[in-house]
């Protein structure tokens, strides 16, 4: 079964705008209320445009959805990345990627809980596309183990489990409404990461490590 179509605008400027509209209508009404909730009649009141404007646009919700996620994906991937190939170590980078994804976490709030919990209710498709997006950064977890003397002595599963824990709590402080900083949780995080790659003492210095000036955090005096 082949995954909704997209409907392509002509190229129009006030087809742009009406998109965009759109897609902001979606990611507001999906937060507040859900994905299985949200109408279609509720994005053209919202977006405050026809549904004959919608339809050349979109071929459906999902379709909507899905459009919607993929923007706000690789938004959040671009800074990662961006962060991450900015330092020369794997180390420096992943701790700034952390933060940066740390950063666009808590200043995104809505679009966090849009591609974390509610893709889950928006079906196969959208699950198939978070999965995509969640390979990409297992990818960069499991670049550590070419700091190690022999790589294949720790799996790729190992980078697969780390990733998965990390959103596995990150959903959990969603639904329980966490209200601490998420770059708070960075030198835990990093020392998860690291360990099965540069072993336990590196990974304590994580505890310790003072926010990277490149992720926009004033560096804390703390442990330093």
């Amino acid at each position: 079964m082949a995954p909704p179509a997209r409907v392509a605008s002509n190229g129009r400027p006030e087809q742009a705008g009406e998109r965009q509209r759109i897609v902001a209508a979606m990611v507001e009404l999906v937060a507040e209320q859900g994905y299985k909730a949200t109408t279609v009649k509720q994005l053209l009141q919202r977006a405050g445009v026809k549904r004959a404007d919608f339809r050349r646009l979109f071929s459906g919700k999902r379709a909507c959805f899905l459009e919607a996620y993929e923007e706000m994906s690789e938004r959040f991937a671009s800074r990662v990345f961006t962060a991450f190939e900015a330092e020369k170590e794997w180390r420096a980078g992943l701790r700034v990627a952390a933060y940066a994804a740390a950063r666009w976490v808590g200043e995104h709030p809505r679009e966090v809980r849009y591609a974390t919990i509610e893709t889950m209710a928006a079906g196969a498709f959208a699950v198939e596309r978070r999965e995509a997006t969640l390979r990409r950064f297992v990818e960069l977890l499991d670049a550590g183990r070419e700091q190690l003397d022999e790589p294949d002595s720790v799996s790729r599963a190992m980078a697969e489990g780390i990733v998965g824990g990390i959103l596995g709590m990150l959903t959990k402080n969603l639904r329980q409404e966490v209200r601490a900083r998420p770059e708070d949780f960075v030198p835990e995080l990093m020392f998860l990461a690291i360990r099965p790659y540069l072993g336990h003492e590196a990974a304590r210095e994580e505890l310790s490590m003072p926010p990277p000036r490149e992720a926009g955090l004033e560096p804390t005096t703390e442990g330093t």
